[in-house]
C-alpha cells in the first residue's frame, strides 16, 4: 500500500519559505510540522526528527534500505525503531526535510500525522498472521482503518494525540493502553472485535474500559468514528 504523497514534501518546503521569510508566525509553522510528523530536535529550530509511519508495523525491503539510505546521508546514521512502530531519523537539518520526504513517498511511506493532536500510527501486534490463539489475521484491518483515517479532516486537530492498538488475540497485545483498544473474536461464525476505549501510559495510566463485547467487523469503523468524535467534543 503507497501511503506517501509527492506533494506534502513541496508543502513542506513552501511553509518552510514562508517561515524563514517571517510570513507565517512560529506557532504556525510548529502546527504544521508536527503535522507533519516533524519535532524540533532538542530546542534546536534548524534540526528535526522525522518520524516515519509504518501502519500496522507492514515494512518491506525496499522502503528498509531507504530509511538506512537517509540515515546514513541525512541523520546520524541509525535509526529509531518505537513501540508504536514508527522509524525516527533524528537531527536532519531543516532545510533537508522536504527532501528527505519525497524520498519517503517515492517509496511509499509518510510521515503524516505521525506527531501532533491527531490519530498517530494504528499499530498491530506482530504475531498477527501467525499468531496460533488468533480468530483471525487482524492486519488488513489495521491497514483499513489506518487509510481511512489517514488525512481525514476528523482528526487534524484533536485536543490530544489519539492512539488506535490492535491486538492479535486476547493474549497477545496492548489493546488496552490505547484509547481504541482492538482483539478479535467470532461470534456465530462471524468476524467482529472487542473493543476498549480510554487506555492510556504516561503519569496517570490506566487500562481502557470494554465498550463493546462484539463489534462486527462491518461497524468497526462507524464504532471507531463515533469514539473520536465524542473524544473530539468532550
Amino acid at each position: 500500500m503507497n501511503w506517501g504523497k509527492i506533494e506534502e514534501a513541496d508543502r513542506f518546503e513552501e511553509m518552510l519559505r514562508l517561515w524563514r521569510e517571517g510570513k507565517i508566525s512560529e506557532d504556525e509553522f510548529r502546527r504544521f510540522r508536527l503535522q507533519q510528523g516533524t519535532y524540533s530536535s532538542r530546542f534546536q529550530p534548524n534540526f528535526s526528527m522525522v518520524r516515519v509511519k509504518v501502519p500496522g508495523g507492514e515494512v518491506n525491503p525496499e522502503q528498509l534500505n531507504k530509511i538506512a539510505e537517509l540515515s546514513e546521508i541525512f541523520s546520524i546514521g541509525s535509526v529509531h525503531v518505537t513501540t508504536r512502530e514508527n522509524f525516527q531519523l533524528h537531527w536532519v537539518y531543516l532545510d533537508d526535510v522536504p527532501l528527505v520526504l519525497r524520498e519517503l513517498a517515492k517509496v511509499g511511506l509518510t510521515t503524516r500525522e505521525a506527531c501532533g493532536n491527531t490519530i498517530r500510527n494504528i499499530t498491530c501486534h506482530p504475531f498477527s498472521g501467525v499468531c496460533p490463539y488468533e480468530p483471525f489475521n487482524v492486519l488488513p484491518y489495521t491497514k483499513a482503518l489506518a487509510k481511512f483515517f489517514l488525512r481525514n479532516p476528523l482528526n487534524q486537530n484533536l485536543p490530544r494525540k489519539f492512539k488506535i492498538n490492535f491486538s492479535c488475540c486476547e493474549y497477545h497485545g496492548l489493546a488496552r493502553i490505547g484509547d481504541i483498544g482492538l482483539i478479535p473474536s467470532i461470534k456465530e461464525d462471524k468476524k467482529g472485535f472487542q473493543v476498549f476505549i480510554g487506555g492510556g501510559l504516561g503519569p496517570a495510566s490506566y487500562l481502557g474500559e470494554l465498550l463493546e463485547e462484539f463489534t462486527p467487523e462491518e461497524d468497526l469503523i462507524f464504532t471507531c468514528i463515533a469514539v473520536v468524535r465524542l473524544y473530539d467534543r468532550l
